[in-house]
């Protein structure tokens, strides 16, 4: 279980983009001690015992048994609870939730629109919904890397920020499409990007290279579409 949890860890520190869509989403969320908060695709709970910190209570939805299994063993909290259901079936009731947050996800949901509906289903009014995406569209990634991530990682569609923002808008929620954060939004970022993560495992030893270079890329060049979008709504 121990090598189980430094490779987990290792997996969801040592990428390019995820503690910067950590930290966005973090923020967007507006998170209060009180709040009950739902992780929607919490994976093995590696960022959800992270918000854990700042709210009342999260709770960790993710469809695989076994790896509901991983986050329980690993990264159990007395305030986190983790639940195996599917994003387009949320077994809580209307309004259970202050805030909903959503990790690089809703792209590998069977019907990411259902999905959204049920978020905004189980949200309380005022409540504020804050979600990142994976964002391969053909203006900023090569088709290639685009079918490679597509079967690689599971993914049915890839959102733009308008389409993410109107499907967000179709659900009830408004959506506040001018705090929209995107990451990997030059094309030298994009470039390394795609070579690390097609071969992370020979590029280990060069991670602090390319993090650093994707950071200063990103905030030198801002020149297209960002890879991963990050937004937020409220109810």
């Amino acid at each position: 279980m121990l090598l189980t949890r430094i490779s987990g860890a290792g997996r969801s520190i040592l990428t390019l983009n995820r503690d910067r869509e950590y930290a966005a989403l973090k923020r967007m969320l507006e998170l209060k001690p009180t709040d009950t908060v739902l992780d929607a695709g919490c994976g093995d709970g590696f960022w959800t015992s992270r918000i854990a910190k700042y709210c009342g209570h999260v709770t960790g939805l993710e469809p695989d048994r076994r790896t509901i299994g991983v986050a329980q063993a690993l990264y159990s909290r007395s305030n986190v609870t983790y639940i195996c259901g599917v994003g387009e079936s949320l077994p809580f009731k209307n309004g259970t939730f202050d805030k909903v947050l959503s990790v690089s996800c809703l792209e590998h949901f069977a019907d990411p629109w259902r999905g959204l509906a049920e978020m905004a289903r189980v949200l309380r009014p005022g409540g504020r919904i804050a979600l990142s995406v994976d964002s391969l569209l053909p203006k900023n990634s090569p088709q290639d890397f685009r079918e490679w991530h597509k079967k690689r990682h599971f993914v049915t569609y890839y959102f733009s920020q308008e389409s993410l923002v109107k499907a967000l808008q179709d659900s009830g929620l408004k959506c506040e499409s001018k705090s929209a954060v995107h990451l990997i939004r030059s094309r030298v970022a994009a470039g390394l990007r795609q070579v690390f993560i097609r071969r992370p495992r020979m590029w280990l030893p060069l991670f602090p290279a390319f993090y650093l270079l994707v950071r200063l890329s990103d905030r030198i060049f801002d020149d297209m579409h960002g890879q991963i979008v990050i937004v937020t709504a409220s109810r």
